[in-house]
């Protein structure tokens, strides 16, 4: 446990991991051991498996979890399906559903924004990217069955309560006290270029030219700001624009830009997950350079 984030062993504190239920539905049968052998590792021992939506059915019925790690990808019925039936009973009672307010995690390797949001609006507590480490893993789920947070049910949404109290005090990590407009501006041109090479299916050399000076002065300002991850996402950035040139792929400098927005909205409180999104950065490049070295 050594290894466990100081905030999540307060967490695990709180917690009789032994009296705890957890649902792991997920059909790959090595992602499941390795869930299965992290959670045992913690203390947790009420574990029970599903590699469908029809047996986690089953399953939730049989043994009412307390938490339920939800795989996107199931054969047949997908996860995230799953997550807006077990919600919809908040409105209309189901008896294969006797908790539409069970803290629900999503493990998935999808990591565009646009799936993030879409996960929250099913009505997901948390939302842990594959391959995923342990600290990653049990943040998720500690965070998940500790922290009160207010239900809603409501025809326009179903599910945990994600709004922000007060700017303040949920700060990105582009804001200071005396920042502000200018952490806008960098996530606004962020996602100006990531809809400009959206519209561009063969990168044009001027295009590049344009994104690395943007990227440039980004990186300027955000080191001028000491925020070194923001830093390190638009170097990697720069670097794979220069090592690629003309034959840069449009889906990795997509990914690159998503991840500067996503770290904008990253809380200070949140470091490893910013940490997370920069060395995925990192082995993204590693592995297209590998590829172009073959």
């Amino acid at each position: 446990m050594a290894t466990v984030h100081s905030q999540t062993q307060r967490w695990l504190k709180k917690i009789d991991c032994e009296s705890v239920a957890i649902l792991i539905v997920e059909d790959n049968d090595a992602s499941r051991r390795l869930v299965q052998e992290l959670l045992r590792a913690t203390g947790f021992v009420k574990l029970h498996y599903a590699k469908s939506a029809e047996e986690a059915v089953e399953q939730i019925h049989a043994h009412l979890p307390d938490l339920i790690l939800m795989d996107w990808e199931l054969p047949g019925k997908s996860g995230l399906d799953l997550v807006k039936d077990i919600r919809q009973a908040a409105h209309s009672e189901k008896p294969e559903f006797p908790n539409p307010r069970v803290p629900i995690v999503m493990l998935t390797a999808r990591q565009r924004q646009h799936d993030v949001t879409t996960a929250q609006k099913a009505g997901i507590n948390d939302f842990v990217v594959k391959p995923f480490s342990t600290t990653s893993l049990l943040k998720a789920v500690t965070h998940s069955l500790t922290r009160k947070t207010r239900f809603i049910v409501s025809p326009e949404f179903t599910g945990p309560d994600r709004r922000k109290r007060r700017a303040g005090l949920f700060p990105g990590l582009l804001r200071r006290a005396d920042d502000g407009t200018l952490r806008e501006r960098l996530s606004a041109e962020a996602d100006v270029l990531r809809q400009t090479l959206l519209r561009h299916e063969r990168i044009d050399p001027k295009v590049l030219d344009q994104l690395t000076g943007r990227l440039l002065d980004m990186q300027t300002q955000a080191h001028g700001m000491r925020l070194k991850l923001i830093e390190q996402a638009t170097h990697s950035l720069n670097e794979y624009v220069r090592h690629f040139g003309e034959k840069a792929e449009a889906e990795v400098l997509d990914v690159h830009l998503e991840a500067l927005i996503r770290l904008n909205d990253v809380p200070y409180g949140e470091h490893e997950e910013a940490v997370s999104i920069v060395s995925h950065l990192k082995r993204l490049v590693d592995q297209r350079r590998r590829r172009k070295a073959a």
